[in-house]
C-alpha cells in the first residue's frame, strides 16, 4: 500500500512541476502584453505633449516603437491571452493613426496627380521652393535643384560663395538673386533685399525680402540648426539629460528666429525652411506658430523623411509658411551628393487662389 502511494506521488510530481512551468509561462506571456499595452499608452503621452524631459524616447519616429510593441505581443500571444492580444492590438492601431504622419502622407499620394495642363497653370501662378542641404558644401549636390525648376533656393552647409553665386547663375542667368552665409543661403529668380541679423543667428540662418520677376514679395529664411546627438543607449540616464538640455537649447535658437518671423507685418507672406535638425512634430516647433505652419501637414505627398537619403527615418528638413500661402505639394526627393533628401514645395499665394 504505502509502495502504491510512493508511486503515484512520484508520478504526480511532473504533471505538477509542469502544470507549474506552464503557469509560470503564461504568467509571462500575459506580462509581456500587459507590458505592450503599457508602452502604448506611455508614448501616446509622450507624443501628444512631447515634454522636453522625454525628447530621448520622441527623437525617434512614431513608427518606430510598433516593432518593440508588437514583438511583445507576439512573445505574450496565447489562444487564453487572445482577447488582450487584439485589445492592445487595436491600441496600436491607434497609436498609429493619431500620431503618425507617414500613414496620411503615403495615402494623400495615392489621390490623382493633376494633368500636366493643370500642373503648367499652377506653376505660373505658384511659387515653387526647393530646400536641400549640401552635405558639407557640395556644389554637385546644390546643383541637383536644377530639374526642378524653383523660384527660391534654400541651402543648408553651402558651397562657397563663388560656387554658390556660380549654382544661381546656372540656374536663373541674369535674373539670380543670392544671399550666401556660411551655412544657409537663399537663391531666387529675382531681386532680394538682404536682413541684417544679430551676431547669434549670422553662422545659422539668411533672411531676406525676395521680389519675383512678377513683382510677387515674401520674407523667406534659409535655416541650419545644430545636429541633435543620436542616442540609442536609451536606458542610461545621461542620454535623456543631454537629449533634454539639446530640446532646450534647440527652442532657444529657434524662438530667435520665429521672434523675427513673427515681427513681419501681417500682410507679407513668409517661407522659413531649411534644416531643422529635428524630427517632424518636435516641441520646438510650437514656437513657430501660430505665425507658420508646416507645409507638409497639410500638401505632403509620399514618404516624406529626409534623413538619411539611403534610410530616411526622420524629417529633419521641413518648409515652414505663412497664411498668406495655400500648399499645394510638398514632397521630398532623393537627389545624388547628398545626405539628406531635398524638399520639394509648391505654394499659391493667397492672392493666386481667387483665380483658380
Amino acid at each position: 500500500m504505502a509502495k502504491r502511494r510512493k508511486k503515484a506521488s512520484s508520478e504526480e510530481e511532473p504533471e505538477t512541476r509542469q502544470r507549474g512551468e506552464r503557469h509560470g509561462i503564461r504568467r509571462g506571456q500575459a506580462f509581456a502584453v500587459a507590458l505592450s499595452a503599457a508602452l502604448c499608452v506611455t508614448l501616446t503621452v509622450y507624443y501628444l505633449f512631447r515634454p522636453d524631459a522625454c525628447a530621448a524616447a520622441t527623437l525617434y519616429p512614431v513608427w518606430f516603437w510598433l516593432i518593440p510593441g508588437l514583438l511583445l505581443l507576439a512573445v505574450g500571444y496565447h489562444r487564453a491571452h487572445r482577447r488582450w492580444v487584439t485589445a492592445a492590438v487595436c491600441l496600436w492601431l491607434f497609436y498609429l493613426t493619431a500620431l503618425a504622419e507617414e500613414p496620411k502622407s503615403l495615402i494623400r499620394s495615392l489621390a490623382p496627380v493633376p494633368s500636366d495642363r493643370e500642373t503648367a497653370q499652377q506653376r505660373r501662378a505658384g511659387i515653387r521652393v526647393v530646400s536641400l542641404n549640401c552635405a558639407g558644401g557640395s556644389p554637385e549636390a546644390a546643383m541637383q535643384v536644377a530639374p526642378y525648376n524653383p523660384d527660391i533656393v534654400l541651402l543648408q552647409e553651402s558651397p562657397s560663395r563663388q560656387e554658390t553665386e556660380r549654382v544661381a547663375r546656372r540656374l536663373f542667368g541674369e535674373e539670380a538673386a543670392v544671399l550666401w552665409g556660411p551655412d544657409a543661403s537663399i537663391l531666387a529668380r529675382g531681386s532680394l533685399q538682404p536682413r541684417e541679423l544679430p551676431r547669434a543667428l549670422q553662422s545659422l540662418c539668411a533672411q531676406a525680402r525676395v521680389r519675383l520677376p512678377d513683382g510677387f514679395q515674401a520674407e523667406v529664411f534659409s535655416l541650419r540648426l545644430p545636429p541633435f546627438p543620436l542616442r540609442t543607449d536609451l536606458w542610461n540616464p545621461d542620454a535623456w539629460r543631454l537629449l533634454t538640455r539639446d530640446r532646450r537649447q534647440r527652442r532657444q535658437l529657434l524662438q530667435a528666429v520665429a521672434a523675427r518671423a513673427a515681427a513681419i507685418p501681417d500682410g507679407v507672406p513668409v517661407i522659413l525652411g531649411g534644416d531643422f535638425n529635428a524630427p517632424q512634430g518636435d516641441a520646438v516647433f510650437q514656437t513657430l506658430r501660430p505665425r507658420l505652419r508646416d507645409s507638409f501637414l497639410e500638401a505632403g505627398r509620399g514618404w516624406g523623411n529626409t534623413i538619411t537619403a539611403d534610410y530616411p527615418i526622420l524629417r529633419i528638413d521641413q518648409v515652414w509658411i505663412s497664411d498668406r500661402f495655400r500648399p499645394v505639394r510638398v514632397a521630398a526627393r532623393r537627389v545624388p551628393h547628398s545626405d539628406h533628401r531635398l524638399v520639394l514645395c509648391d505654394l499659391l499665394p493667397a492672392s493666386s487662389q481667387n483665380s483658380r
